[in-house]
């Protein structure tokens, strides 16, 4: 599977380039990386973009009858002929009265791509089964992580592989406002790639911090006794916190990420080394220590942990240097284990065999990374094993009712002129029901798109009734716009 990974790593980012038109012009060095090999976009986070450039494209055959997007539908069962193949799902579906009514859907061919467990802690759930001393750890996986996918799959016999192996991230993002919520944001790696560097309570660092995302978390666990002896985290104890810090040349590198990170309130930007030591609450003599050191470090080209390549280090004075600094912990943030698949594709059965009709790509498929999966692996691997099987379901041909007459009639006249809009408008649509935001001068409205924004209604709905011009730059490239008709122009 690995092989099959590598293989098809070119074909599927060209595909994204080319067919998905997704920006990749970037090369970024991310954590456990010798070189820059991570393809990222000029404007947006990579993502982001993958996900709207992609929905944008489902959603054109949407419009040409091609394809059907059934919301608020949970598949609760794979329907089965009595040799085994699968041949369609049962779904649970939100009428228009609000209530549930059940539904068969029946197709030749079922794919599985509803990722991996990560976020279910409940009684029973795989987290517990296969790794119960990591149950209280938070997860950066969305609440949909909750391992569907796999139990339809194993409902029909599908082996699994690699349960056990959980990835944890080392640097997950502490809200200073919510610290002790499970769900963390992800502090990107490309924060180390650029040149931040990790920093204990002690005011020491520790590690390489381009190490693996094993490496570097195995170090942040060694802060503790019980560890150090066993290797294995006790789940009783308090889950250890660090500091990320980037100079301003390092927060340049990844200033997408910053923006949004500081928008979040998740990043602090902080003037002078002693302002820094006060965040930290540690002594400036100490963080001055630690700081020099780097520099020291960078300037021989090697640190005692072996890191041989320095980017973004702090300037020479750092009374004047001004740093970006925030509190991160590990997090779960990725299942290496999962549905047995083949190089195509298929899903297997506990004895290796093909189960006819079923197939999986991404996180809920299982074996492709290993013990660790490396940074950028979990896009490519969704991409390479998304497109293989996309290509090995024939489509069925179908007579197309095209509405390109009938659309190009109804527009002929010219679009209307916008009305303008001030802020005191804008103000009254601040709502869950109700949503509008300011984006480059132009007013949006979102309140449907908020339930279909890929990563949640909430952040479209924390800025109902503003400008959410500068939070939108900093994840999201302006060309997304296209696909929303604004109400009015901002003045």
């Amino acid at each position: 599977l690995i092989e099959t990974l590598v293989e098809n790593s070119e074909s599927a980012v060209r595909w994204l380039i080319e067919r998905v038109g997704v920006d990749l012009s970037v090369l970024a060095q991310l954590g456990g990386h010798g070189h820059k090999r991570t393809h990222r976009p000029r404007s947006g986070m990579v993502g982001a973009e993958i996900i709207y450039n992609i929905q944008r494209a489902v959603k054109s055959y949407e419009k040409s009858g091609m394809v059907k997007i059934m919301m608020d539908t949970r598949v609760t069962a794979l329907k089965k002929k009595n040799d085994g193949a699968v041949v369609g799902v049962e779904v649970v579906s939100k009428a228009e009265d609000g209530k549930n009514k059940t539904l068969t859907v029946m197709a030749p061919n079922v794919i599985l791509a509803t990722g991996g467990f990560a976020s279910d802690r409940s009684h029973g759930s795989y987290l517990e089964k296969y790794r119960p001393e990591l149950m209280k750890m938070p997860a950066t996986a969305g609440e949909f992580s909750t391992g569907d996918g796999i139990t339809l799959g194993t409902s029909v016999g599908a082996g699994l592989v690699d349960m056990e192996k959980v990835q944890v991230h080392p640097t997950g993002w502490v809200d200073p406002s919510d610290p002790t919520n499970p769900g963390k944001i992800l502090a990107g790696e490309l924060m180390r790639g650029v040149g931040g560097i990790v920093i204990n309570r002690d005011g020491n660092r520790f590690c390489n911090e381009l190490g693996t995302r094993a490496y570097v978390t195995d170090k942040m666990f060694s802060h503790d006794p019980h560890y150090i002896k066993t290797k294995k985290w006790n789940i009783t104890n308090e889950i250890p916190t660090f500091s990320l810090v980037l100079s301003a040349s390092a927060a340049e590198g990844a200033k997408k990420h910053v923006d949004h990170y500081l928008n979040k309130g998740l990043l602090k930007k902080i003037e002078g080394l002693e302002d820094l030591a006060k965040w930290m609450n540690l002594p400036l003599s100490k963080v001055k220590e630690t700081v020099e050191q780097y520099q020291r470090d960078a300037k021989d080209g090697r640190d005692q942990w072996g890191k041989t390549s320095f980017s973004g280090v702090p300037i020479d004075n750092l009374m004047d240097e001004t740093f970006f600094a925030g509190t991160v912990t590990p997090v779960l943030h990725y299942c290496m284990g999962g549905l047995t698949i083949n190089q195509e594709g298929n899903v297997l059965d506990e004895n290796q065999q093909v189960i006819s009709g079923l197939h999986a790509a991404g996180e809920v498929s299982g074996g492709v990374h290993g013990d660790n999966r490396l940074g950028g692996n979990s896009l490519l691997e969704c991409t390479v094993f998304g497109t293989i099987v996309g290509k090995r379901i024939p489509i069925r041909p179908r007579n197309l009712s095209l509405q390109l007459n009938q659309d190009v009639d109804e527009f002929s006249g010219g679009k209307a002129e916008l009305p303008n809009i001030t802020m005191a408008e804008v103000q009254q649509h601040n709502t869950e029901g109700d949503c509008w935001v300011v984006i480059h001068g132009m007013v949006y409205d979102l309140t449907e798109f908020a339930d279909e924004h890929p990563a949640g209604p909430e952040s479209i709905i924390d800025l109902a009734g503003q400008d959410g011009t500068e939070e939108f730059q900093a994840v999201h490239g302006e060309n997304i716009l296209e696909d929303f008709d604004p109400v009015g122009v901002f003045v």
